[in-house]
């Protein structure tokens, strides 16, 4: 039997050890299941079979931290903290991880992986944790936006903490859109404001950018490019006002591409955190009382636009509770 079925063996193996956590169909198993798995795995590296002594500390406790799934999951590229202790307190990570070591341990497997040499065994693991490693991701694929909105800073101030929030999982670019059209909705309730998905771009629907309003094109960009400036000058030309939205940090850039087109007087340019911010303030009539009002209606108008045309559950934002 060569090395790569024996990974296929263990890695069904791993797949029932986790399904077997499952607490309903369909439903992931506590995150302390997958540490466990990454932990047992990496333990098996220096040692097989494993003994109790392998993987268990004095105390009882799964040899595991917080540092040692953060490294296992940056050798696969994934820097999101995932369990910041590693799931060693855990009270169901020692069932989990002796579940799985017996598993591991099998006679089918264990005079295979013995013959195997140490790289062959290596790539065994790799495949292993690598699964796993995908799991995590899923997690944080289904997690909504959490943000720390601190009612002391200054309406734009707290959009910027958003789009900083969603530039950490590569979401800026669609977050950003969606609090744009949140905030058109919001402001002119008694029009149709345009929702599409993010990823649809504007030639597959034939429209003039993210969303027109009577004859003003909104382009909301997080890298504005010399392609987008081009776009802004074809919208001048066929008649249309331009305004260009981009996270304050880029406006420099969106300013500069608009004067390479020679557009600077034509194109307003203007930061999506004071964009959504200012008009914020002044449906509030800026009322500091009024301050959780305004923004609750803005993230549930965002949450009912993003849930209505985007398929990544991650991209919604959880709204403070007692809101």
């Amino acid at each position: 039997m060569t090395w790569t079925s024996i990974a296929d063996e263990l890695l069904q193996d791993l797949v029932e050890y986790y399904d077997e956590y499952r607490p309903g169909t369909g439903v992931a198993p506590e995150r302390y299941v997958v540490c466990a798995g990454l932990a047992i795995l990496e333990h098996m590296r220096e040692k097989y079979p494993l003994e109790q002594s392998d993987y268990l500390t004095p105390k009882n406790q799964v040899r595991t931290s917080g540092a040692m799934i953060r490294n296992i999951l940056e050798r696969f590229g994934e820097t999101r903290t995932y369990a910041s202790e590693g799931a060693r307190t855990t009270r169901g990570t020692r069932p989990a991880a002796e579940s799985l070591v017996k598993r591991l341990n099998s006679p089918k497997h264990e005079h295979r992986l013995v013959l195997l040499s140490r790289d062959q065994r290596e790539q065994i693991i790799d495949i292993l944790q690598g699964w796993l490693v995908g799991r995590v991701r899923e997690y944080f694929d289904q997690q909504h936006l959490t943000i720390a909105i601190d009612l002391r800073k200054s309406i734009p101030r707290i959009i910027g903490d958003i789009i900083s929030a969603a530039r950490q999982r590569n979401a800026a670019g669609p977050v950003a859109q969606h609090l744009v059209g949140a905030k058109l909705a919001i402001r002119f309730p008694c029009l149709i404001i345009d929702n599409y998905s993010y990823t649809t771009s504007d030639e597959q629907l034939g429209r003039p950018g993210d969303f027109v309003i009577n004859d003003s094109v909104f382009h909301v960009t997080v890298a504005p490019s010399a392609g987008l400036a081009s776009k802004c000058g074809d919208n001048i030309r066929n008649g249309y006002r331009v305004v260009l939205l981009t996270p304050e940090d880029r406006l420099a850039a969106a300013y500069q591409l608009a004067q390479i087109e020679g557009l600077e007087d034509q194109v307003c340019v203007l930061s999506v955190e004071g964009f959504v911010g200012q008009n914020l303030d002044e449906l509030i009539e800026y009322k500091r009382g009024s301050l959780v009002t305004g923004l609750k209606a803005l993230l549930e108008e965002y949450n009912h636009r993003v849930g209505a045309v985007e398929a990544d559950p991650s991209l919604l934002i959880d709204i403070p509770h007692g809101w």
